[in-house]
């Protein structure tokens, strides 16, 4: 009973305990922004996704790692009545294999993020209305586990003009488990699952990818339950520049929450100067939390980056992201486009055309003389 009554006393914004609202999703943990990088971009990061973020936006995004890279990032902001911190911690990197379609440009991501909704006075009175007791309840928590494969599943040349461009075809797909809680002790889990695709030209500097997130079974806390966020994205990207001197990308994204019936758009710019500091700025539209966001970037050694963002919030408050990550273990862009050899014992074409010689007639030709062998000259060489 005092469970119930402090549930409805908090107004919660996820309405499990007992009836299904259309238009409503469980885990908005889901619809967070994640990584200092894509926050200061505003979120637009569906067809940039160069880090161990893009599990996130578009696992297909994966491909576009080089190296190995672990993350951690820690979140601070307003999250409804509450004041929400979020901690997560993050690898992605390639593989050295050829991958299910063979050509090549595998990796694999995986995430584990925890957040916590801070803490909220519960007073119990007495009958004649004086205070009984007073206790300290977590106003919930969430915990989501994220794993991601990815790989390039074909490429195809284009001529324009006198220029030519190869554009690559990288699929991506995720699974992951999302366990939530709420003040009074009721929880809740689910689980579902991301696919995503990005066509990158690196000649041209251009990407374009789209991804489906959320795809999964319901919350349910008590006897009914509520979808999840599920999220169409779409995005395109251009990066250009001499990246040992100055580089730019410049991204927008669309997305559409499919229960809901809301259109976003995000657009983001970075900037770096000699690979090693960095400036982000983006906006975020038609949202009540967020608008314009800002951050910044350093790399060391292209090892250690440090990023930073800040968002501003419809409460005149801010939320704040860090973002602090490792890479080691590069791969070259050869190593990374390694496709599989045909099998040349199986191959049906070369059978038959095994059969075809061993059954035409042979022909003899007259032994040539052997030519005259020369004399060597100068050093011997096994010298060398």
């Amino acid at each position: 009973m005092i469970s119930a009554l402090l549930a409805a006393a908090l107004g919660l914004s996820i309405p499990a305990l007992g009836t299904e609202n259309p238009g409503v999703t469980g885990a908005a943990i889901l619809q967070m922004p994640m990584s200092a990088r894509a926050m200061g971009m505003g979120g637009a990061f569906t067809a940039v996704g160069t880090d161990a973020s893009a599990l996130y936006y578009n696992p297909a995004g994966l491909s576009r790692l080089n190296a190995h890279e672990i993350g951690f990032s820690m979140f601070s902001g307003p999250s409804g009545a509450f004041d929400n911190t979020v901690e997560d911690i993050a690898y992605a990197g390639p593989t050295p294999f050829t991958g299910i379609s063979g050509n090549g440009y595998t990796s694999v991501g995986a995430n584990l993020l925890f957040s916590q909704s801070g803490n909220i006075e519960y007073n119990q009175l007495k009958a004649d209305g004086s205070l009984a007791s007073t206790q300290n309840l977590s106003a919930g928590d969430d915990f989501v586990g994220t794993l991601g494969y990815s790989e390039r599943v074909g490429s195809t040349p284009i001529d324009f003009g006198e220029a030519s461009y190869g554009v690559n075809h990288f699929m991506g797909v995720s699974g992951k488990y999302i366990h939530s809680t709420l003040a009074g002790g009721y929880s809740a889990q689910a689980v579902a699952a991301d696919v995503g695709y990005i066509a990158h030209s690196p000649e041209a500097g251009l990407s374009a990818g789209v991804s489906m997130l959320n795809l999964g079974t319901k919350m349910k806390f008590l006897t009914e339950g509520d979808p999840l966020p599920l999220t169409a994205r779409c995005g395109l990207a251009y990066q250009f520049g001499v990246p040992s001197v100055h580089s730019f990308i410049a991204a927008a994204d669309g997305e559409y929450r499919l229960y809901e019936k809301q259109a976003l758009a995000d657009i983001g710019l970075e900037y770096f100067w000699v690979k090693s500091f960095g400036v982000r700025l983006g906006y975020q539209f038609l949202r009540d939390s967020f608008g314009l966001t800002v951050g910044f970037g350093l790399r060391w050694r292209g090892r250690i980056v440090f990023d930073y963002a800040w968002g501003m919030a419809d409460s005149l408050s801010d939320t704040q992201r860090f973002t602090v990550s490792y890479r080691f273990g590069g791969m070259t862009p050869t190593a990374r486009a390694r496709q599989r050899q045909p099998d040349q014992d199986t191959s049906p074409l070369q059978e038959q055309l095994r059969i075809n010689e061993e059954s035409s007639p042979t022909i003899e030709l007259p032994a040539s003389r052997p030519a005259p062998r020369e004399r060597s000259q100068g050093v011997p060489g096994w010298i060398y």
